[in-house]
């Protein structure tokens, strides 16, 4: 028997096929029994032959009372009170009303004898509670596994893999008609929805290991059809909404997918309502769960070729499927092995399954095992030492390997192989191998692989990194876009760049071949576009709005951990509590500093730092109007340069001709006739910062939410860093988190949305304590602060501080109203402090009035912020006199000395456009001498025994003298690369040439002697220590 449609209730099919061609028709099936605003209720009724109402809508609204009265009395048979309601005319109609009679004529009198008979008053209680309990049951949701059919809103390929379940959801009185995130009048029906669906994924889950899930919902929405006679009424139209699919390996990843969907059916339903649609959404009510078996998941390693990678037709992806490891007996992962194979299956001519590039590795067996993969894992990480051991085991083959960003449509190598040659395969007797590309045979197999890299998650919540080979079978299709003329390209495979023919690459592999092992792609500039390197952060000219700075202190929690060996934990640090102010340069005001002091500390951190971030943006929203001064005026009118890029402003000519015909005067007319000079001015004081070109104005704008505030630290790479890091992720900016990184644990810089953290000893290498007391009597922002304060009072604040770091363990320290004793003082890393130290920190506490330990600790802290606030804005001030740059819109020291340099100079450096250019000068690169000397040494005591150079007295040193070594010598050099200069001095001294290949010519000037001559002079009456090392930075 073929079950009935689940949607309208048909049930007249005869095949399964008509029952499968009804589903997926286009015009799909109405549900049964649509009623607009209908509320389900369960009924009981007293007998089980009561005739079911009718499949069709409801068409009578008369009473019972009005039908009888209707019925018996002729009078008012023509009551239009009575007339307009309609009257049953079928007898479906009629059926339908005698029922509903029937359900209220029964009403069930209390017996006042409450016996143990089924008629008595216990036994109907008893009844009326199984009554609400079923009504609760029809109330909650209830999914059920259906037919599959088709995907209502995307039909899917592969069916047989798909399971669908259904879930209505109850209308009771107070559902609301528009809440799918945040109910508004029911929110518990909703809370029953995410348990129900987790249960079905955690089901679904559970049988088929991994799945993929979309979860779709069906709304009923009304809107107002216009009729031929300009009414409206309103129809009901029914719409899907469906989640996006997502994959669900473990049962931690159902919560985010239910999260996720729940979000996107919501934006869905909001963009149906909105842009005056006239739609009005009633019900929600069915929610389907559609979920799929992910069978790619379970076949080792195999991830399909991303799209803009496919486009490339340049790879050939190894499929696992279908190949069971012997060892383990499950799917293979060794796709490393399949790509391999696929090289050797097309260099031997089998090209079959190429077509869709595409090869089933089970087809591959024969060339499997063509390559040693001993002691290899699988699935292969991404090492250097991992692949030079397969390259050591198979002498014949090199391989590299490249990584594909899908998002930019690049790609990448990361592993270069250093094995060109064969080992020993050098056939001249007595070689020293000077020339290696010469004398040594080149490995066959050049192997170049793709790797696509997929971040998994175990059950213990820990992540990790697999990856997928492909076989890269055209590397130089690769490469085809290297440059904008897109002819064919032949590829390096040592250093990655591309030629434009193939005598060109011959050439360059002359020179690549001979450097040393350090490989990498190295990306040129373009001649005529970016050929020349001169100064062009002029935006940098001008000070940052603001900079915040910040500091953390910490408590030393003592461990619970004995870690076994030499290395031991000694504190676990935690912050408890950090202090920031906000300093607008221009203006000179200061907001805070702000304190905090208390539990959750960095996260607390975080979320003010984003509030203040808000309250900065809207004081750059204000554009404040140019400040006109009668002096400001001249200077603009004189300046016939610009002030940003020195360059001389133009002048129009014909503009000139033109005025003077209109009898201006010829001054006044080149003054205007300079179409390119305007006004510059400060847009947060108003101020006139001279006259400047248009384009060169424009590079100046201070844009909100878009121009960088740079956050500083003292030592922010070393130690805050790992602090902010801790809770960065509650910032509201997380998604947009850039990091310029040394190690995995050092930050040099890093940015969250607009803030830039920056660790201000980038600049000045030195501690806070030595900084503050280079600056004397001059703390113009700690003064500021406390100038309600005597000068004894400010002259302890602008000395830095004495803290006992170790001692503070827990909060209840700052509960203490004595200063700690001197030894608690001492501190792992400093040692002990000294007498006058403690002497310091004893008059701060006394002369400040501090009560206990807390306000001490806030003092401290408060001191420390203002004592850096005084230190940058002395550098600051030092090197926007000396280089017209502010400081803190740079991350260190070099790359602050690099711009100095280009701007102070204003020189520009032609670069490098030909590779062989740069390979030349590589080449000439050599590194430091080695001198062997030889001493003739003798046994000259008797009771020694004779020498035995067999015996090994000298490890390191003999082992080390099998490297190869630059040695000085004078026999003859071949392919020698050299400065003209020396070679002077070489023949000087009686060298022979004997001939002369190439010769790279170019113009040398002293260009750099003025800056360095410049800050050798300005060195010398320095404070601030930053410019006595920027000549070297």
């Amino acid at each position: 028997m073929i079950p009935p449609c689940p949607r309208c209730g048909k049930d007249d099919f005869k095949k399964s096929r008509d029952q499968t061609n009804h589903l997926n028709r286009k015009h799909k099936c109405k549900p049964r029994n649509i009623q607009e605003d209908r509320i389900n209720e369960p009924v009981s009724v007293t007998k089980s032959d009561v005739v079911p109402s009718s499949s069709q809508k409801e068409t009578t609204q008369l009473s019972i009372e009005d039908l009888a009265n209707w019925l018996a009395n002729l009078e008012i048979k023509n009551n239009p009170s009575i007339i307009s309601k309609k009257i049953p005319k079928t007898n479906a109609e009629w059926f339908n009303l005698i029922g509903r009679k029937a359900e209220i004529s029964y009403q069930s009198e209390e017996d006042p004898e409450a016996g143990p008979g089924p008629a008595t008053q216990v036994h109907r209680d008893v009844e009326q509670q199984d009554t609400i309990s079923k009504e609760s049951a029809q109330e909650d949701i209830i999914f059920k596994e259906c037919p599959v059919g088709r995907d209502p809103e995307k039909p899917h390929r592969n069916r047989s893999l798909m399971s669908k379940w259904v879930g209505k959801i109850p209308h009771p009185d107070d559902n609301p008609t528009y809440a799918f995130i945040q109910p508004i009048a029911k929110p518990e029906e909703y809370k029953k929805l995410r348990p129900k669906i987790k249960e079905v994924l955690q089901t679904e889950l559970h049988k088929k290991d991994q799945i993929k899930s979309a979860i779709v919902a069906l709304c009923r929405y009304s809107i107002a059809k216009r009729k031929s006679d300009d009414t409206s009424e309103p129809t009901k139209v029914e719409k899907y909404h469906r989640g996006n699919m997502r994959p669900i390996l473990l049962k931690e990843d159902i919560e985010e997918h239910i999260t996720k969907t729940i979000g996107e059916i919501d934006v869905q339903i909001e963009e149906t309502l909105k842009k005056g649609s006239g739609y009005i959404l009633k019900l929600i009510l069915e929610i389907y769960i559609e979920t799929y078996t992910l069978r790619r998941a379970l076949v080792g390693s195999y991830n399909p070729t991303p799209p803009k990678l496919a486009n490339k037709k340049c790879t050939i992806n190894p499929d696992n499927q279908g190949l069971i490891d012997p060892e383990t007996n499950k799917p293979s992962e060794k796709c490393l092995q399949g790509a391999l194979g696929a090289y050797f299956a097309y260099q031997n001519g089998h090209t079959d399954h190429l077509g869709q590039r595409i090869f089933r590795a089970k087809n591959l067996k024969p060339y499997l095992e063509r390559v040693k993969l001993d002691g290899i894992p699988m699935p292969t990480p991404i090492c250097p030492r991992i692949f030079n051991k397969i390259e050591e085991m198979n002498p014949d083959i090199s391989i590299n390997v490249w990584e594909w960003k899908e998002e930019t449509a690049t790609p990448k190598p990361v592993i270069a192989s250093k094995n060109i040659y064969i080992p020993n395969s050098c056939k001249i007797e007595n070689c020293k191998h000077n020339n290696p590309n010469k004398c040594q045979e080149k490995r066959t197999h050049v192997i170049h692989l793709m790797a696509l890299t997929n971040i998994t998650k175990t059950e213990e919540e820990k992540y990790g990194q697999k990856n997928h080979f492909l076989w890269i079978k055209n590397p130089n299709g690769l490469v085809f876009k290297d440059t904008v003329h897109h002819d064919e390209k032949h590829l390096c495979n040592r250093c990655f760049q591309s030629f434009p023919s193939e005598n060109t690459l011959v050439h360059h592999q002359e020179h690549c071949f001979g450097l040393g092992e350090a490989t990498q792609r190295v990306d040129l500039p373009v001649k005529g576009v970016n050929d020349f390197e001169q100064f062009k952060n002029y935006s940098r000219m001008i000070n940052a709005p603001c900079v915040i700075i910040a500091d953390f202190e910490a408590g030393n929690k003592k461990p619970s951990l004995i870690n076994g060996g030499k290395p031991r934990l000694i504190s676990e640090q935690y912050a408890n509590s950090f202090c920031y102010l906000v300093h607008w340069i221009d203006t000179g005001d200061v907001w805070g500093p702000y304190l905090y002091q208390g539990e959750n500390a960095t996260q607390e951190f975080v979320q003010r730092i984003d509030q203040e971030l808000i309250e900065i943006n809207n004081v750059l929203a204000i554009k404040h109007k140019r400040i006109v001064t009668e002096e400001d005026k001249k200077k603009f009118a004189k300046a016939d340069t610009c002030w940003i890029c020195k360059g001389k402003f133009t002048i129009d000519t014909e503009e000139i001709e033109r005025l003077e015909s209109k009898k201006v005067t010829k001054a006044i007319a080149s003054e205007k006739a300079k179409a390119d000079k305007v006004w510059d001015h400060c847009h947060i004081t108003g101020k006139f910062r001279g006259s400047a070109h248009r384009d060169c104005n424009l590079k100046l704008q201070i844009k909100p939410w878009k121009t960088p505030i740079p956050v500083f630290f003292h030592n922010f790479r070393g130690y805050d860093s790992h602090l902010v890091c801790e809770s960065v992720g509650c910032s509201v900016n997380t998604h947009q988190i850039k990091v310029i990184a040394e190690t995995f644990e050092r930050y040099k810089s890093m940015k969250v949305g607009q803030l830039k953290y920056i660790d201000s000893q980038q600049f000045m290498n030195n501690s806070l304590a030595n900084l503050t007391k280079n600056l004397g009597d001059d703390h113009p922002i700690t003064s500021q602060h406390f100038k309600d304060f005597t000068p004894g009072q400010i002259s302890l604040a602008t000395h830095k501080g004495i803290y006992c770091y170790d001692y503070i363990d827990s909060q209840d320290r700052f509960l203490e109203t004595e200063l700690p004793p001197i030894h608690e003082f001492t501190t792992t890393l400093k040692g002990k402090i000294s007498q006058e130290d403690y002497h310091h920190a004893q008059k701060v506490w006394k002369t400040y009035g501090c009560k206990n330990l807390g306000e001490y600790h806030d003092l401290y802290l408060k001191i420390d912020v203002l004592s850096l606030a005084d230190v940058w804005t002395q550098f600051q001030k030092t090197c926007i006199k000396y280089y017209e740059l502010d400081p803190s819109h740079y991350v260190s020291a070099p790359s602050l000395s690099w711009d100095a340099m280009l701007k102070k100079t204003g020189v520009k450096i032609e670069l490098f456009t030909d590779m062989s250019m740069h390979d030349f000068i590589e080449k000439a690169k050599r590194g430091g001498i080695s001198k062997a000397s030889v001493e003739n040494v003798t046994v000259g005591k008797d009771w020694l025994s004779p020498y035995n150079e067999e015996l090994v007295n000298n490890l390191d040193g003999g082992r080390f003298s099998k490297t190869e070594k630059l040695v000085p010598h004078l026999g003859p050099r071949k392919d020698y690369v050299i400065h003209y200069l020396k070679l002077q001095y070489y023949v000087k001294l009686g060298m022979v040439v004997d001939e002369v290949s190439e010769i790279l010519s170019f113009d040398q000037t002293n260009w750099l002697a003025p800056y360095i001559a410049f800050n050798t002079e300005k060195r010398q009456g320095l404070r601030i220590p930053l410019k006595k090392t920027s000549s070297s930075s």
